[in-house]
């Protein structure tokens, strides 16, 4: 008897693991086809969460305010977001975020590879007051974007609806290349064919809003400086808005006008002792890209209320790189500038 229940055990054991295999598989296909193949939008496992979880739909029926502080607050902390099925999805079955997670740059398209079109010889490094370095495989610029979401859409088209100055999210792994990605993107690609190794960083940190956009790209930058001991410069870059003069004219071409920020957090409560050699490196920067191409570089700012994780490496800036009044091509054609006034400064 006891052998007979043994072999009846055994032989029990196979439909069980058909049937977790079928379950598996009709997960994993149900959720491709909400979330993936048919772009449904969320909406159908929206409306089946939210009757289950009645605050996923109370914070989407408010506006904006105390409710969008709340969930990005959980999301900073555990990185499921109230408002996105798709989070409850992954942490319960987590093949699905290795899935979806494995999307790079590189499969993504790219739309504008203009070459370095016209960018202006760089003085020579003689007639600089920096000194150059060797250039080697290892990084030396990080480029990362506090607000992932910035689009370029030009004079008029911004004029008539500044509601698209930004794109909306659909989730912090959202494949959409925006306007700023892109110009951080050419920013990357121009340094790198003068040889010098950068690491462009694109996760998206002004999702679910940019309330907490800095506390989450502070957490990426910590991340990347301690990879990577070599990074001499940390560009931030952002694009402006509604600035009356946005263009300048270089060599006959319209390129987008560059702004340096920098925050000395004087008035507020953060901690940031080295303030000075950040201001230092900004006005380097700035008197070597007027220099170089005279007009491209607007005044600078020196704010007293804000630090931008420039606390976290003393050659870190805000760059903002045009307007949402430039075109994307105008902003391109800037970047291509910037990098060759960093390209001497390392």
């Amino acid at each position: 008897m006891p052998r007979r229940r043994h072999r009846y055990h055994r032989s029990s054991s196979l439909p069980l693991l058909l049937i977790g295999f079928l379950f598996i598989l009709i997960v994993y296909f149900s959720y491709h086809l909400i979330f993936d193949s048919y772009r449904l939008e969320h909406s159908i496992a929206r409306n089946i969460l939210t009757r289950g979880m009645p605050v996923v739909g109370e914070q989407e029926a408010h506006s904006p305010g105390w409710a969008y502080t709340y969930r990005s607050i959980i999301y900073l902390l555990t990185d499921f977001d109230l408002g996105n099925p798709k989070t409850l999805l992954e942490s319960s079955i987590p093949l699905l975020a290795s899935i979806e997670k494995k999307q790079v740059w590189a499969e993504r398209p790219f739309f504008f590879v203009p070459e370095l079109t016209f960018a202006p010889d760089p003085i020579s490094p003689h007639q600089s007051e920096y000194n150059t370095r060797v250039l080697s495989q290892e990084p030396a610029v990080l480029i990362y974007h506090t607000h992932s979401s910035e689009m370029y859409l030009g004079r008029q088209a911004a004029a008539d609806n500044y509601r698209n100055s930004h794109y909306v999210f659909s989730s912090n792994i959202d494949s959409k290349i925006t306007g700023i990605m892109e110009v951080g993107n050419h920013l990357a690609e121009a340094l790198r064919r003068q040889g010098i190794e950068v690491i462009h960083e694109t996760r998206i940190h002004d999702w679910p809003s940019l309330t907490s956009s800095y506390m989450n790209s502070e957490r990426t930058v910590r991340e990347l400086l301690n990879k990577y001991q070599t990074i001499n410069i940390v560009f931030d870059v952002h694009r402006d808005a509604k600035i009356p003069e946005p263009i300048v004219i270089i060599n006959g071409q319209r390129v987008a006008k560059v702004l340096i920020v920098v925050g000395t957090a004087q008035d507020i409560p953060q901690s940031h002792p080295n303030w000075q050699q950040n201001l230092q490196f900004a006005q380097g920067f700035f008197r070597l890209g007027e220099q170089m191409y005279p007009g491209l570089m607007r005044p600078m700012q020196v704010r007293r209320d804000a630090r931008y994780n420039q606390h976290l490496h003393e050659n870190s800036i805000v760059i903002e790189i045009g307007s949402v009044e430039n075109t994307i091509e105008e902003a391109l054609l800037a970047a291509e500038l910037v990098a060759n006034i960093a390209a001497q400064l390392l």
